[in-house]
């Protein structure tokens, strides 16, 4: 199980001197507890007692709620929504008693199905620190097909740093630089990457050989 320890390295490891932390009220996670009637699953509270919801990480494209919208809806605990407002992320009540629970998906509609997501809560908020990361959390972005010759190159370069079988995507990268590979159909896939620099994107723009949709640098 990772602990709060190992997603600050990885939060630290992405943004580098950049990063600027500040941990949510203490007062408003009790609140939050007190109105819902239930105690936060411990790897949650941590977060929020490491990064508030406002951190840049936390809501650039999907969005960690804030203590005060968060809910109880149909069996389970929702505490992370998609940036279009389309999937809602929870924990089911009879989960909730685990430090560490699995984390579960819903689509917004009147009443929510909940399907599984992540096996675990703290797995569940490393894979959004990279997703976010290649959405904006970075400022220096690229999105393009990538070909077979790409994803040997990606993974001769960089270390991969995450996996997620239910997306069928992987992260690669270091020193302020994320790869997102989403697996291969018919010799070529989707990639994103995010850096910290524009001299890194280039770089990648010039190396990689990714047909580029969209290349954004400040």
């Amino acid at each position: 199980m990772p602990t709060i320890q190992e997603i600050h390295d990885i939060l630290q490891a992405i943004h580098g001197d950049a990063l600027r932390m500040t941990p949510e009220p203490q007062e408003s996670l009790q609140a939050a507890e007190a109105r819902l009637g239930i105690a936060l699953p411990a790897v949650l509270l941590d977060y929020y007692q490491l990064t508030a919801h406002s951190d840049h990480w936390n809501q650039v494209h999907n969005r960690l709620l804030r203590p005060d919208r968060l809910e109880m809806r149909d069996g389970a605990f929702v505490f992370y929504v998609e940036n279009q407002g389309v999937t809602v992320w929870g924990v089911l009540e009879e989960h909730l008693d685990s430090p560490d629970p699995p984390v579960h998906a819903a689509f917004q509609e009147d009443e929510l199905e909940w399907e599984a997501d992540d096996e675990s809560l703290s797995r569940f908020l490393i894979k959004m620190a990279y997703w976010q990361t290649v959405n904006g959390g970075l400022p220096n972005i690229g999105l393009g097909t990538a070909s077979e010759g790409t994803y040997q190159l990606v993974e001769a370069r960089w270390p991969q740093l995450f996996r997620d079988e239910g997306y069928r995507l992987s992260f690669f990268g270091g020193d302020g630089v994320v790869v997102c590979l989403f697996d291969q159909e018919d010799g070529s896939g989707e990639i994103q990457v995010a850096t910290r620099t524009p001299e890194q994107l280039r770089d990648l723009e010039h190396t990689l050989g990714v047909e580029w949709d969209l290349l954004e640098t400040v």
